[in-house]
């Protein structure tokens, strides 16, 4: 069986085969197709320079010709030669040779050794251009164009060639560094790319390491208070019934063991019911199904409900609704949500004291907001009051038969409709719950 670490080791070498293969393609296909281009480039700048050569020699021809008729080569034809070459293209050198291919001048950028192309014929029969390639002292290749130095005396005779050359664009050297570059570079980008997954999948390892001890952590307490909350009520049944079958009781005494069985039992479905909800909200199924209600409609059941259980605690219980206010949600999720919290705010406030229950559309959002002037949480609880299990008052939660579970299922809820639950507390001044559902 392989472990974490070995896995990781595997899965960093295929990923770095991968990646080879990759970048050797990507750079196969980058060098042919550069290859294309410079290729298709130097055919047409050497169609280009066929046009200039052509030109130059041809010109320089017609400069020379009156002179050579005359029998004499124009005094400084060097210099004739080097103007002409500034003035134009300084690439393209010119060259001045006798028929039978001896030089006679040629401008300062000419580079040495570039002899009369062997192409040109010393029994020309008119006027026309020899264009040629040849090979330099250090092998690369010049373009050569030349034209004859005639005269028609009274038929055609060549007295000497003009010439034109420059240096060819050579695609094959140009491939050749280019290939020199791109290859280290390919080698550089893949060594950076492994050691970055390297780093990359030993953070994601860590955070998953600490995810997982988060959520086994979490999971053990979640456990472990759901088991003490469960083993509470069993252990209150467990003692009622072996109080009632110790000895034989009368009617009434086996009644009252029975109704606090029954409230022990209820107290079980609540909570087991609440740990389900949760459970599927974990498991990400749709905790809600939305369909068109009345919201202010929802906050009068919610009033009517508890209405006499404030009464009896002698808490100004009121509520502030529009007549309609439409809505689309899911109705039964949104009454346990403010049921929760309703139920909450009138435990913790005193006789005397008010709790309120408002809804109001603020824009785009459904806003309820369940304020109270009870006795407030602690400062030190609230960034963990929606937390489950979590309690402000262990005792007085647990002689109330709560088990930390009820704003966290508000919570959830109302996440579950898009909405986010938030609370203001003040120790002695009370607690206002804002429940936000938007509406679009």
């Amino acid at each position: 069986m392989k472990t974490p670490a070995l896995e990781d080791r595997w899965m960093l070498r295929y990923f770095a085969l991968l990646m080879t293969g990759v970048l050797a393609l990507g750079g196969v296909l980058l060098r042919g197709y550069v290859g294309r281009t410079l290729e298709g480039d130097a055919k047409v700048q050497t169609a280009f320079l066929d046009l200039s050569l052509r030109d130059r020699s041809r010109y320089l021809a017609e400069i020379l010709r009156p002179e050579r008729e005359k029998g004499t080569w124009p005094v400084e034809l060097e210099n004739i030669l080097t103007r002409n070459h500034a003035e134009l293209n300084r690439d393209i050198f010119i060259q001045v040779f006798e028929p039978d291919g001896r030089l006679i001048a040629a401008s300062a950028n000419t580079p040495p050794s570039i002899p009369l192309t062997p192409k040109a014929p010393q029994d020309m029969q008119g006027p026309s251009w020899i264009i040629d390639e040849v090979d330099g002292p250090d092998h690369r290749r010049w373009r050569l164009a030349a034209f004859p130095i005639y005269t028609h005396d009274p038929e055609f005779r060549t007295m000497g060639f003009a010439t034109a050359g420059v240096q060819l664009p050579d695609a094959a050297r140009a491939l050749s560094r280019f290939t020199w570059v791109l290859v280290p570079s390919l080698l550089s980008v893949g060594f950076l790319l492994v050691i970055a997954l390297r780093a990359a999948s030993l953070a994601v390892a860590q955070r998953l390491r600490r995810e997982m001890e988060a959520l086994q952590t979490t999971q053990q307490r979640f456990v472990a208070d759901a088991a003490h909350e469960l083993g509470t009520p069993l252990a209150v049944l467990r003692g009622e019934m072996d109080i009632a079958l110790r000895r034989e009781r009368t009617a009434a005494d086996y009644r009252a063991a029975l109704e606090s069985c029954r409230e022990e039992i209820e107290r079980l479905s609540h909570l087991s019911e609440n740990l389900l909800a949760l459970a599927t909200a974990d498991a990400g199924h749709a905790l809600v199904h939305s369909a068109p209600c009345d919201a202010a409609d929802i906050a009068r059941t919610i009033h009517g409900r508890f209405a006499r259980i404030a009464g009896d605690k002698q808490v100004s219980f009121t509520l502030s609704a529009p007549e309609v206010l439409a809505w689309s949600a899911d109705a039964v999720a949104i009454e346990q949500i403010l049921g929760n919290l309703v139920s909450n705010a009138l435990l913790h406030t005193p006789a005397g004291d008010s709790v309120a229950l408002s809804v109001e559309k603020k824009g785009n959002a459904i806003v309820f907001e369940i304020a109270d002037t009870g006795e407030g949480i602690p400062p030190a609880h609230l960034p963990l009051l929606f937390e489950r299990f979590h309690r402000v008052d262990k005792a007085r939660s647990r002689s109330a038969g709560g088990a930390g579970l009820g704003l966290a299922i508000v919570k959830t809820l109302v996440e579950a409709h898009g909405g986010s639950v938030t609370v203001e507390s003040h120790l002695g001044r009370g607690s206002r719950f804002t429940c936000r559902f938007p509406t679009s």
